[in-house]
């Protein structure tokens, strides 16, 4: 081991520096790569990771300044070199970016970044942690893993959630609109702000966008939060919801609506939410809009109960000088 880490001090003095097996990651770090006015470090990781990157990441990444970039492609690998990579990443104040593919244990990497950077065709996927290539069963020990990790990162359970939902032969894709939901923040790499879908006012007409489109964005944002995030979908009703709502067939007022929903969230502190988007209809006339669609969704408590099945949704609302919720309401069509 002495012998491996000196040889590894002698390849740090080249000006190029490349890791590379078989079983890990290629990292690399070009002394600098110059930008507009300054000269920015870049630490480099592509492909499959194993276990000795996290000795290779760190014996590259030790003298760099906290400005550093990690760039990344790799469809994951070991969750341990994901997690243990991650913590340099954020302890060094590293920003991390991806313009290809960053999947897996990759993608655990990308959310240690300060800033965590995007182009506009990057992919970003999680999934849940299993045991091994001979045996994708569910890994507690690994999920217990990622949740003290993205944890200790700052995030909450909504995220947890989130990033292990998706089982190991499928993959939870990051959207903007699921980044915004969970407070993941974002920069795309074109230094244009990443724009949220639950704007203050819908677009009109006139400039060329798709009202109705744009309606059942906003919609799709609100459902969606109650399953993400209690904090952002109360934050949602409180700045969208008018003062008197006909909710569920009867006026209520905000105040008893965010009471209804903080009771339910209470209730239910386990959901998940899943639109069937080809059954999302959306139409505006004048200055009022309305949604309507079908989602399935699932619901659990701390003691084990669970409940499932799909529901119609209708919302309406009015569109001035900002967006007001006028109606929500819906209801349950199948259990499973």
């Amino acid at each position: 081991m002495q012998c491996f880490r000196s040889l590894l001090k002698l390849i740090a003095l080249s000006g190029f520096i490349t890791f590379k097996s078989v079983f890990a990651a290629d990292i690399s770090s070009p002394d600098t790569e110059t930008g507009i006015g300054s000269d920015q470090s870049v630490i480099q990781i592509s492909g499959e990771l194993a276990v000795a990157d996290i000795l290779a990441f760190k014996q590259i990444s030790k003298s760099l300044p906290p400005q550093t970039i990690v760039r990344l492609n790799s469809p994951g690998g070991s969750l341990l070199a994901g997690i243990e990579i991650g913590k340099i990443i954020a302890s060094s104040g590293f920003a991390t970016s991806v313009s290809d593919t960053c999947a897996s244990s990759c993608a655990l990497i990308w959310l240690a970044g300060t800033p965590r950077i995007l182009t506009p065709s990057a992919r970003v996927g999680f999934h849940l942690a299993y045991k091994s290539d001979m045996d994708q069963t569910e890994s507690g020990a690994g999920n217990a893993l990622v949740g003290s990790y993205v944890t200790n990162l700052g995030f909450g359970d909504n995220v947890v959630r989130y990033i292990t939902s998706a089982a190991p032969d499928d993959m939870q894709w990051l959207s903007s609109r699921d980044a915004d939901l969970l407070g993941i923040d974002i920069v795309v790499s074109d230094s244009r702000d990443v724009k949220s879908v639950t704007t203050e006012a819908l677009p009109s007409e006139s400039e060329g966008v798709d009202a109705s489109a744009t309606a059942a964005e906003l919609i799709k944002s609100i459902i969606l939060s109650t399953a993400y995030s209690d904090t952002k979908a109360l934050e949602l009703v409180t700045r969208f919801y008018a003062d008197q709502v006909l909710y569920f067939g009867e006026m209520r007022s905000k105040k008893d609506v965010y009471s209804d929903k903080v009771k339910y969230f209470k209730r239910w502190p386990y959901r998940s939410v899943s639109l069937r988007d080809e059954t999302i209809l959306a139409s505006c006339q004048f200055a009022t809009c309305k949604v309507t669609g079908v989602y399935d969704w699932g619901v659990g408590n701390t003691k084990g109960r669970k409940k499932s099945g799909s529901a119609v949704f209708v919302y309406e609302f009015e569109v001035s000088d900002t967006v007001r919720i006028v109606a929500e309401g819906g209801e349950v069509i199948s259990r499973y």
